[in-house]
């Protein structure tokens, strides 16, 4: 063999070795590329699976306003005293029936004495926000009946003891922890023409014991 031939021979080799290669090399890629048409499917599986989690709805369930939410007690005024820093307010110690008595702040100088105030059963809507009035803690509220003119206590029904429940008939008792809708309750508390406290025209009762009422204001509001 001559070195022309020889010459030849290895170019031709070399040829096919390219040729080889370069088919490896296509065959390589064509592999990654069905790999990744391969691949495809699975990631818009995925995609469409989370795309269908369901979302959970809002509750759009909201609770009634109405005298269900006001916690209303029946309590004892164990002692009173003015205010130090109001000559209008009133600065009670009162028994609910709870473990220990609500210190509760009141305007009622200007109608009633002093001496009328202790040792008398009230009722008291316990679920107000504490607040400091005049700088004295208040944590609750004596109801009353009130007019332009004068203002009365409302009294529970005889052998009502402190703790029993208020109730009015059609309405379940379920109060607020912190109560924020008093205002708009209280436009349907008023006293009737028997001079009993009225939600709506329906008696406030403690359950076997009767009806709360005012002393001699009639068709007046409660506050």
């Amino acid at each position: 063999m001559c070195l022309q031939d020889l010459k030849i021979e290895v170019k031709s080799s070399n040829d096919n070795i390219n040729k080889e290669n370069i088919s490896t090399v296509k065959t390589i890629a064509n592999d990654n590329t069905d790999v990744k048409k391969n691949n495809q499917p699975f990631k818009t599986e995925k995609k469409q699976k989370k795309n269908n989690t369901a979302v959970p709805a809002k509750s759009t369930v909201t609770t009634p306003v109405d005298f269900g939410r006001l916690d209303l007690r029946v309590a004892k005024i164990l002692s009173a005293s003015k205010h130090p820093n109001a000559d209008a307010l009133y600065v009670e110690t009162i028994d609910v029936g709870e473990e220990k008595p609500r210190n509760v702040v009141s305007g009622l100088v200007k109608f009633v004495p002093l001496e009328a105030m202790s040792n008398r059963m009230v009722v008291l809507l316990c679920n107000l926000k504490p607040s400091k009035i005049r700088g004295v803690l208040s944590e609750a509220m004596v109801m009353c009946a009130s007019s332009p003119e004068n203002v009365e206590i409302l009294e529970p029904p005889p052998g009502s003891v402190p703790g029993d429940y208020i109730n009015v008939a059609g309405y379940t008792r379920s109060p607020d922890k912190v109560l924020k809708v008093f205002e708009e309750i209280a436009l349907d508390l008023k006293t009737d023409e028997n001079l009993q406290a009225t939600y709506k025209g329906i008696p406030w009762t403690v359950a076997d014991k009767g009806a709360v009422v005012a002393k001699t204001l009639k068709d007046v509001k409660i506050k």
